[in-house]
């Protein structure tokens, strides 16, 4: 029986035989008396499934029609809860399967971090293990606006922290911000920008500080950018007071920078034969326990786990996976010249969308790749634009002293 109905209430499928079936079909139909996937197997017999509830509402109508009425079968949980009603064990594990649902679903088993870029989940996570929250721990334990006050006193560049707890599940939602340390001017911490690159300036932008090199000009590794050390002068021009101030600026250089690979011909590949094998594991804690044959050399594992669950919101802390092996033999093997030289240039790509990542601008490219017959050598050099300038101490020269002139005014 498919109805969801008949199987909680218990379902019966009858026949009827008589001489005035259509009769007790039409007072079931005054009683309200459901009949479903009712069939004529004979011109005085018929078959369809009701409920036991209406099945024993039938006595009054097969008394007035005289049919005959027999079960053919039964469904439904009724009739199996009185099947089994001597196997103590299977109650038993019933009860036992429902109380072991309800201690799992009053503890949390996972742990999820959404909305992170700079910190990541593992380093979150064990922050919140020394706070004491771990996978295991009983939910009413749990305090959602704690673990969000801890996460952003822990965490400086998280703005905003949501914790909520979903059934089986602790949901940390973060939001990260860009915060920059506001730049002291004062005389506390005086410094100097100090070149650690050499090559040419070409942009500068000074907001702190007197720049003692300018846009056109060649630095070299040490010389200083800015001055953190400003001349205060009067209106003839002479130095009155040395002040010291912490240099800020923008300065960007254009310089050559090496580049060097080798990629030899020849290399060791994995050859797949065909061999495949299927292992499956089970998994709780620190409990590991797979199914088949350990692992080997010369095969590669693909692995494939799900969390069981009973509903989105309500995960079992149980894990179950299966491990496809593929068995393969190195082999030696040899770059064609087109390959070679495809290979060498998706590695200089590669590295060239490293520099970028880290803010430097690729201005010229001047790599040559050259292939003999062992190996394929790139080299030359690119012409780059980067952010340079490195804080040090300036040293502030000692006040020039007091002058008095011969009207009695005194200058410094």
């Amino acid at each position: 029986m498919r109805d969801l109905t008949g199987f909680r209430k218990g379902a019966v499928r009858i026949r009827v035989q008589g001489e005035q079936t259509e009769r007790f079909l039409n007072l079931c139909k005054a009683r309200e008396i459901k009949i479903s996937k009712l069939i004529r197997t004979g011109e005085q017999s018929l078959e369809g499934n009701m409920l036991i509830a209406d099945f024993f509402r039938l006595s009054p109508i097969r008394r007035k029609t005289g049919v005959k009425i027999h079960i053919l079968e039964k469904h439904g949980l009724p009739f199996f809860f009185y099947r089994s009603k001597k196997r103590k064990a299977f109650f038993i594990g019933i009860f036992a399967c429902a109380l072991l649902l309800a201690v799992l679903s009053g503890r949390v088993w996972e742990i999820d971090v959404l909305g992170n870029v700079r910190n990541s989940t593992q380093e979150i996570l064990d922050f919140l293990k020394e706070e004491g929250i771990v996978h295991g721990m009983q939910r009413s334990k749990i305090s959602c606006s704690a673990i969000a006050a801890a996460i952003r006193e822990n965490y400086n560049d998280i703005t905003w922290v949501s914790a909520r707890i979903e059934g089986t599940r602790l949901v940390l939602t973060v939001k990260e911000g860009i915060f920059t340390e506001a730049v002291k001017t004062d005389e506390k911490n005086p410094c100097n920008l100090t070149a650690d690159q050499n090559g040419v300036i070409v942009r500068m932008i000074t907001r702190a500080g007197y720049p003692k090199l300018h846009v056109g000009e060649e630095c070299h590794i040490g010389d200083v950018l800015v001055s953190g050390c400003l001349e205060l002068k009067n209106d003839s021009q002479e130095v009155v007071r040395y002040e010291g101030v912490h240099a800020d600026a923008d300065i960007y250089i254009k310089r050559k920078k090496a580049y060097y690979r080798e990629i030899p011909l020849e290399y060791q590949a994995e050859e797949y034969d065909g061999k495949e094998r299927k292992n499956y594991f089970f998994k709780t804690g620190n409990i590991y326990l797979e199914l088949g044959g350990s692992a080997e050399n010369n095969w590669q594992n693909t692995m494939e786990e799900e969390i069981l669950r009973l509903t989105d919101s309500f995960r079992l802390p149980f894990t179950v996976g299966k491990i496809t092996r593929k068995h393969y033999e190195t082999v030696s093997r040899e770059y064609t010249e087109k390959e070679v030289r495809a290979l060498a240039w998706s590695t200089l790509q590669l590295y060239e969308e490293k520099l970028i990542e880290k803010g430097v601008q690729i201005s010229a490219n001047n790599v040559k790749i050259e292939v003999d017959h062992k190996t394929c050598i790139s080299k030359g050099f690119l012409e780059i634009i980067e952010k340079i300038g490195r804080e040090t101490p300036v040293e502030i020269p000692e006040q020039p002293a007091e002058r008095t002139t011969e009207d009695g005014e005194q200058h410094y």
